[in-house]
């Protein structure tokens, strides 16, 4: 019960200290070019708290910069920026700390992973309950998912404004080497035993003429998620809900899961699955793709941009093509689909200035306004971070990589695809049509909602035991009848309690 006291001490902090927040009174003159300019005398400040890691031009930061002048002007609202740590764990470390000592920002980003504690300090009344005061601004309500909604309500009420992800649900697509595929005589694997086939002939039979057995077939990391088409072969996916039978169950406990364990250990078995995958991380995984040694994998949709591109820079050769993800057993197939959000900003219970934060947040829902974060603006805009060519807009990527801390200000994101935006960070990668096989064969999670009290109690153990549970499977520690004593364990622990607590919120919300 130890996060239980550290919440209430938390709460008796926020309850105690006044927010932060009031009108500037600064005046002063605009620096020449906007980038230091004061919040004039009318302005509502704002205080907000955001995860950092951005790097700033000479001169500015992220509170002096042309577009936090923009904002300011164009909103009315000054905001005042205070930066965080850029890891995940120890943001929310940090604003834990800044709420028990009473310096309570206003508002405040956490990541999508941490829906738990927005529930718990929904609860204990530290979040501020949004629903009523978010009638009056239409562009805000109307630029989310209704789905993504779901995830920020607690007992009826709103407590957060998802912030939909870059490429709206899209994650990962299957990659493949044509050149290899082509030395190798071999067709475009369609099936899973196919895909299996292909994997094996690219770890054996040398296909970068190199003479030495340096290749690889399947590669993974210690993310199962990274190699999500495996599970898609057979319509489940790690941590994932699926409807069954009018309700929905974890994708963790069902038979196909199972089988889907004993199909992977046997590719563990016979090292078609790289034996190295417990230990290797995201980015030795993404460098075997880079240095030529990977020919079959699955990748981010925007993989083109980074790994695969580091490749085909290494080895001009290197064609690398997206395929449809493998066809299982029994005619499944596809990748774990994103979440309806990537972010949730939640507004302190003590802010003073609820409908001044609304109001900005309306105003970045306009896709005119969200879009001079991307494109720029005035000065900052067409010939300079952006050129128009043939009807088409290409991004200066020296200017775009050099501001690229202004889409931190960007705290709204398009329902829709950005096609624009994405044609102009280079046709060459066909980004729009990397996000959009990602999305058609996206197998999503069916629960969607807010994390249940059993879910905030049990889930992080559950996640854990799962974990622990189909890596010995895999690697073969456990055999795969281990996965029966998994289930009872599961449900033992708190799964059943969960199970009914979604079934519940899924009657409901039929």
């Amino acid at each position: 019960m130890k996060k239980r006291t550290l919440i209430s001490i938390l709460l008796t902090a926020v309850l105690a200290v006044s927010a932060l927040a009031g009108c500037s009174s600064k005046g002063g003159d605009k620096a020449e070019n906007g980038k230091n300019a004061s919040p004039s005398s009318d302005q509502t400040t704002v205080k907000a708290f955001i995860m950092g890691g951005a790097t700033f031009p000479d001169g500015e930061d992220i509170n002096h910069n042309p577009w936090i002048t923009m904002l300011r002007e164009e909103t009315g609202v000054d905001l005042q920026i205070q930066y965080g740590p850029a890891a995940a764990d120890e943001y929310m470390n940090k604003l834990n700390l800044m709420l028990a000592s009473g310096d309570i920002p206003d508002l405040f980003i956490i990541p999508s992973a941490n829906q738990s504690w927005l529930m718990d300090n929904a609860k204990l009344g530290a979040i501020m309950r949004l629903d009523g005061k978010l009638d009056a601004y239409a562009n805000l309500m109307n630029a989310v998912y209704p789905e993504a909604w779901d995830a920020v309500t607690y007992n009826g009420g709103i407590y957060g404004v998802p912030v939909l992800a870059d490429g709206n649900s899209a994650t990962d697509n299957v990659y493949i080497r044509k050149d290899w595929l082509d030395k190798l005589k071999l067709d475009v694997p369609k099936t899973l035993d196919e895909f299996v086939k292909v994997a094996k002939a690219f770890k054996e039979q040398d296909p970068d003429g190199n003479g030495k057995a340096d290749t690889l077939g399947l590669i993974a990391y210690d993310n199962m998620l990274a190699w999500s088409s495996l599970f898609g072969a057979f319509g489940v996916i790690p941590g994932y809900w699926v409807e069954k039978n009018g309700t929905l169950v974890p994708a963790d406990i069902q038979p196909e899961m199972k089988d889907a364990l004993a199909y992977i250990h046997q590719l563990f078995a016979d090292k078609v699955l790289d034996n190295e995958w417990p230990i290797t991380k995201k980015a030795a995984y993404e460098e075997k793709v880079a240095n030529g040694k990977a020919g079959l994998y699955e990748g981010s949709w925007a993989a083109a941009r980074s790994e695969i591109q580091t490749s085909r820079q290494n080895d001009p050769k290197a064609d690398w093509i997206a395929i449809a993800p493998p066809v299982g057993p029994g005619g499944k197939q596809g990748v774990f689909g994103g979440p309806k959000y990537k972010s949730i900003i939640a507004i302190s219970s003590k802010a003073k200035n609820v409908d001044a934060i609304l109001k900005l947040l309306d105003w970045q829902a306009v896709p005119e306004n969200r879009d001079k974060f991307v494109f720029g603006f005035g000065q900052y805009g067409e010939n300079f971070m952006y050129t128009k060519k043939n009807g088409s807009i290409e991004l200066n990527f020296d200017n775009h990589n050099k501001y690229g801390y202004r889409q931190q200000l960007m705290f709204m994101q398009p329902k829709e695809l950005n096609e624009q935006k994405m044609e102009a960070l280079g046709p060459q990668f066909k980004l729009n049509d990397m996000i959009k096989l990602s999305i058609q064969y996206g197998i999503p999670n069916a629960f969607t909602g807010a994390p249940t009290p059993s879910m905030v109690e049990n889930q992080s153990a559950l996640d854990k035991l799962r974990q622990e549970t189909f890596t010995k499977i895999i690697i073969g520690e456990l055999p795969v009848s281990a996965f029966d004593d998994f289930v009872a364990s599961y449900k033992a622990k708190g799964g059943d309690k969960i199970m009914k607590e979604v079934a519940d919120w899924y009657a409901e919300k039929k």
